[in-house]
């Protein structure tokens, strides 16, 4: 064990899906329900990886500032986005580090961004109501070099699927169900 990520799993899992790529396909979701106002639900799916049905189980609320027209009883869509941005920036770093046994005592990233609601209000169709660009910091103390920090945040950038996932254009493939109203 190295960072508590067990070391010979690591590098079992690697080579399992080296030698039968399929192993590594990750497949997730949610649901969301609205609850009040700009209040919502979310449930996760359960995931499939590889050939495993992995069962998750879990809930967690969204709201808006009340600014935002809100209850600020939870945080909003896009703390939610920066947090798992980070999150997996953060597996991704640890992954990494364990892998080139470097022991890490104390990681923090802090990632920041300011949206322009003139575009997510339809006041101004020519502002992208999303983030124009995000800033991130590591803050890292353990045993490794400068050196070995930098090809880790390289690694970060190339390799963590939500940082890939934000950099890159994704497609988004929508679709609408209507139900009949509940009387």
């Amino acid at each position: 064990m190295l960072n508590n990520i067990n070391i010979a799993g690591l590098s079992e899992f690697t080579n399992e899906v080296k030698e039968i790529p399929t192993e590594g396909r990750a497949s997730y979701g949610i649901t969301l329900d609205w609850v009040s106002g700009t209040k919502t639900k979310v449930s996760t799916k359960n995931m499939v990886l590889g050939h495993h049905k992995i069962i998750r189980d879990f809930e967690f609320m969204i709201d808006e500032p009340s600014q935002l027209l809100g209850v600020n009883h939870a945080p909003n869509p896009a703390e939610y986005m920066l947090g798992g941005l980070a999150g997996c920036m953060a597996v991704t770093f640890m992954a990494g580090a364990t892998a080139m046994n470097i022991e890490i005592n104390e990681l923090k990233i802090e990632i920041d961004g300011e949206l322009d609601l003139n575009g997510f209000l339809g006041i101004n169709d020519k502002i992208n109501p999303g983030f124009p660009e995000l800033k991130f910091i590591f803050h890292v103390n353990g045993n490794g070099t400068q050196d070995a920090y930098n090809k880790l945040i390289e690694r970060v950038t190339k390799h963590s699927p939500n940082f890939n996932t934000i950099k890159n254009e994704v497609r988004m493939i929508g679709a609408l169900k209507t139900e009949a109203p509940i009387n």
